[in-house]
């Protein structure tokens, strides 16, 4: 079977930490502690340590490293979907998450093709 290519952009492999919670209606889900474990423009791939279904909004915020950011003020708010699932070969679960919105402190939002890449 040929594994066919869907991004729209590279992955760098980072490990940046990050915060996210379900962003779905009735959620009870609570905020949980992950990283990545690649990133691009378009999303990134991180480990849960609960399920996550895939389709699930998320709310996330990245913890950016100055020397990536350029900014004192590291934390990247965003939004993102599930879009797949993958069972890692130590027993974990990760998952790729495609980035919807990026949140500026200010409240406005930025789609993810407007965010130059890292």
């Amino acid at each position: 079977m040929q594994n066919l290519e869907k991004r729209t952009s590279p992955r760098q492999s980072l490990q940046i930490p990050l915060r996210f919670r379900v962003a779905e209606v009735g959620s009870t889900e609570p905020e949980l502690a992950s990283e990545t474990s690649n990133i691009s423009r378009s999303g990134l791939f991180m480990r849960s340590p609960l399920p996550l279904r895939v389709g699930a909004p998320l709310a996330m915020t990245l913890r950016v490293p100055t020397y990536l950011s350029g900014s004192a003020r590291p934390d990247i708010n965003c939004t993102g979907r599930v879009v797949y699932e993958r069972h890692l070969p130590n027993g974990d679960t990760g998952y790729g998450i495609q980035f919807e919105q990026f949140l500026s402190l200010q409240g406005t939002s930025t789609s993810h093709s407007a965010v130059s890449p890292i």
